[in-house]
């Protein structure tokens, strides 16, 4: 919108002043300015002076009696409250388009479903190992409590692979092979089990941090 069919819109500028073009622009906003406040739900504000009412009367059933008038301020202050008084409000289409754009952005925005955070978010994740004599290759792992929870399968002759979803974080694992040979990983970098013998090292990234 340019700024002679702004000026248009907030009524400082005739729209017989405008050209085709931008009359149709103008049409064309009013229209969805219509169209949105149609669509926002229209309720009166409730009526409070009843209850409000009733809870002053019955302050004063239980205020101790007290004959003196009240103090001129605090009287004045009580009218001024109390009494109504004229509101003059100036409508602008241009606010109006504003506060319909401000509903209608809401309205949208509710609707927007939050996506569910990622319960554990785990990655899947390969294991991969050459082994033409094995006969069955397990994997243990920190993520096993070291037990042989995943066996591996043939993908080709010789090579045995599992997927296996890990979270996120560094992992220490071996293969063991035919149930007795425990066998660290030859593509990964090997860590010290503690025991005289070694283990492979994998660090597993979050998906967030596997974009970057």
């Amino acid at each position: 919108m340019d700024e002679l069919t702004r000026k248009a819109l907030d009524g400082e500028l005739p729209r017989d002043r405008l050209d085709p073009a931008r009359a149709a622009d103008l049409a064309a906003a009013e229209a969805e300015i219509a169209a949105v406040l149609r669509a926002v739900p229209m309720q009166p504000l409730p009526d409070l002076a009843p209850a409000v009412m009733r809870r002053i009367e019955q302050a004063a059933a239980r205020a101790p009696a007290v004959t003196a008038a009240p103090a001129a301020p605090l009287r004045a202050l009580f009218d001024w409250i109390w009494n109504p008084r004229p509101l003059s409000i100036r409508w602008r289409p241009a606010y109006g388009f504003a506060a319909a754009a401000v509903v209608l952005f809401a309205v949208v925005l509710g609707r927007e479903t939050a996506p569910a955070p990622h319960a554990s978010q785990q990655v899947l994740t390969q294991f991969l190992l050459s082994a033409p004599d094995a006969q069955q290759v397990a994997l243990a792992g920190d993520f096993t409590d070291w037990q042989p929870a995943h066996v591996l399968t043939r993908s080709e002759p010789g090579v045995w692979t599992v997927v296996v979803p890990l979270s996120p974080g560094v992992h220490d694992y071996a293969f063991i092979v035919d149930g007795e040979r425990w066998v660290p990983d030859p593509n990964a970098p090997a860590v010290a089990d503690g025991f005289g013998g070694l283990n492979s090292r994998l660090a597993v990234l979050a998906p967030d941090d596997a974009e970057l």
